[in-house]
């Protein structure tokens, strides 16, 4: 089977779009107060607008791939290799992830405002037992360990589900029943959260979730093993329609960030949970099938650089969020126009990040297979 270059292609890009991203948040107009580093010298709506445009798609995109790469990996593997390798490629990395690097990170929510408090008396009483654990960004390998954990269990019920399928194209139903459900279940998770999307939820300490999102995470995930058994992107199998998808990205995307920046200041907030969640789900499903056609119909292809990111997203995705807030953090002082800053925070956070991800290369969670 050829290499199906263009999703490795856009798991790159989606990481170091999420680095960026997660860079932006660091300059926007009404930061989240926890956020790890918040340069206040002159917050741009812009970056608020980006962030929350972005926010929707990044991670839905990322489950679509890890679905459907992770039935292929099971399909091909006896069980106790499959486990060998998620075990060794997922889970350790994320236990060490939350254990070691997920302390420090949030750290820096103090040293970046320059409030003293002992590291010790903070792991203590903060951050383990206290108000501020968090996974940082470790909980999607958390969330994607449990699917690969549910994934093996309707395999085991169910053994068809390893086996491939003529390659068809999808009826309508498939993305009609996509948007209801999606739908159905975000708004539910909106109604349960009182409206805010972005409220993050635990069941300390092995699982940290996002209600309003985690839904469409299972989705898209099973979405993406749905796409692999039914062959999609292989060279007879179903192409989705940039035509059709990329506007829909473009157009959903306008809509959903408009309202969602400005609709709850003519609507009741009920009015607004319905009709924010229902474009949550649409500007999802259309993000993900949209970039999903763009980079088959543009990016099906790779080279010496596109190989070099695709090869360490991975490791750039684990290392990236302390030594970019650092780099934030080091720009603060600096007499810059916020746009110069922001641009020069992220060409040294990506450099800075692909070169640590290189070195976390050379360990055996990180190593790529000959």
């Amino acid at each position: 089977m050829k290499r199906i270059f263009f999703l490795d292609n856009l798991k790159a890009f989606i990481i170091c779009l999420m680095i960026v991203f997660h860079i932006a948040m660091s300059y926007m107009q009404y930061a989240p107060e926890w956020w790890y580093a918040v340069d206040k010298s002159d917050p741009q709506m812009s970056f608020t607008v980006f962030v929350v445009w972005a926010d929707i798609f990044i991670m839905p995109v990322m489950f679509f791939i890890s679905g459907y790469f992770g039935i292929m990996s099971l399909s091909r593997q006896p069980a106790k290799k499959f486990w060998t390798s998620k075990l060794m490629r997922i889970f350790i990395p994320w236990v060490l992830g939350v254990i070691i690097l997920a302390p420090a990170v949030t750290y820096l929510i103090f040293l970046t405002r320059h409030v003293p408090l002992p590291f010790m008396e903070f792991l203590n009483k903060v951050f383990f037992f206290g108000p501020l654990f968090s996974h940082t960004q470790y909980w999607f390998l958390g969330t994607l360990f449990y699917l690969y954990i549910l994934l093996f269990v309707v395999a085991k019920i169910k053994p068809v589900i390893k086996e491939k399928l003529t390659p068809a194209a999808p009826g309508k139903a498939f993305f009609l029943i996509i948007a209801i459900l999606s739908y159905t279940l975000t708004v539910g998770a909106y109604y349960l959260v009182g409206g805010n999307n972005d409220n993050w939820s635990k069941v300390w300490p092995i699982f940290l979730y996002q209600p309003t999102r985690i839904s469409l995470y299972v989705i898209y995930f099973f979405a993406g093993v749905y796409a692999w058994r039914k062959q999609w992107f292989t060279e007879k199998g179903f192409r989705l329609d940039p035509t059709v998808w990329i506007p829909a990205f473009i157009f959903t995307g306008v809509f959903y960030t408009g309202y969602a920046l400005f609709g709850q200041l003519t609507a009741s907030p009920v009015t607004f949970m319905v009709i924010k969640s229902a474009l949550h789900s649409l500007f999802a499903m259309a993000s993900v099938f949209g970039l999903l056609a763009l980079f088959q119909s543009k990016l099906d292809y790779t080279n010496g650089f596109l190989k070099a990111v695709s090869d360490n997203s991975y490791t750039m995705y684990y290392a990236h969020m302390g030594l970019v807030m650092l780099v934030v953090w080091a720009l603060m002082g600096v007499a810059l126009p916020v746009y110069v800053k922001y641009i020069f925070a992220c060409i040294l956070g990506l450099v800075v990040t692909y070169v640590v991800g290189r070195i976390l290369m050379f360990l055996p969670f990180f190593a790529i297979k000959k």
